[in-house]
């Protein structure tokens, strides 16, 4: 088999689901920034606050202050649900089918029984998942560009705003997806690692939402991987990308290690 084969393999398997993910996240982030161009927030939204308790009145009103110019509506769109789903997709499914799938029904076996090693199987199926997360955040942020200029104006300090906010995002799921790699290594069956995997990011994404509601879950804060990413306040230089993406990025590295260790040392078939 050829060094290339199995890259090549991974990526054709999967990019009918990247192909389609592309597209949602450029329309998405499009559609929001038309939306905030074209809908009258200043009269819907006054009303609506003013009917919430106060707790939630308080952390609306100050996420929303940012999200009502059109450059806060295009970071809020690489923080939308629809938006973490489709990349959470590519960087949960992706190393669980190739890794523990590929064990559980033999292929794995098979594929090791051909001349290349361990370590570059792994990286192999590590680069192509995080190149698909890369070509959805790439659409996104042509949406974004595209939706800017046709409803707005485009400046060179948004477009270094918006980089980087996608290579912040980028990061953040290349963690995803080594968390995912390394759980892959150590499950036996297909769908239980990207399940776990599921579990922790959704576990992590909800206290980074709740926390603000409660003052006993302020001590997770430096723990969640979603700290590390914070759109709104890299779009209006409030944020410290520097050490947002260098903390994302040693987590990073500390789990592909410790994945390559495991699938090494694993026996094939588990």
């Amino acid at each position: 088999m050829r060094q290339v084969s199995y890259p090549s393999l991974v990526f054709r398997t999967h990019r009918g689901f990247g192909i389609f993910s592309i597209l949602v996240a450029g329309t998405l982030q499009f559609l929001v920034i038309k939306a905030i161009t074209t809908i009258d927030t200043t009269s819907i939204l006054p009303t609506f606050i003013s009917q919430l308790p106060e707790r939630f009145r308080m952390i609306i009103n100050e996420n929303l202050i940012s999200q009502l110019t059109v450059e806060g509506g295009a970071a809020f769109g690489f923080n939308h649900p629809i938006m973490m789903v489709l990349l959470a997709i590519n960087a949960v499914s992706i190393p669980a089918r190739h890794v523990s799938g590929e064990i559980e029904d033999g292929t794995m076996e098979f594929l090791l029984a051909h001349p290349f090693g361990r370590t570059r199987l792994l990286l192999s199926l590590w680069g192509v998942t995080g190149l698909m997360n890369l070509l959805i955040v790439c659409g996104a942020l042509l949406g974004s560009v595209t939706g800017m200029t046709v409803y707005h104006t485009m400046s060179g300090g948004v477009v270094v705003k918006l980089l980087e906010i996608g290579v912040n995002l980028w990061l953040l799921f290349l963690l995803v997806q080594s968390v995912a790699l390394l759980a892959s290594t150590y499950g036996t069956k297909g769908s239980r690692p990207a399940m776990w995997t599921a579990v922790v990011v959704l576990t992590f994404y909800v206290l980074h939402f709740s926390t603000p509601l409660w003052d006993a879950l302020r001590v997770t804060t430096r723990f969640n991987m979603f700290t590390y990413y914070q759109p709104q306040k890299l779009m209006f230089g409030q944020g410290s990308f520097g050490q947002d993406i260098l903390v994302l990025a040693v987590l990073t590295g500390i789990c592909l290690f410790l994945a390559l260790h495991q699938f090494n040392r694993r026996d094939i078939p588990g």
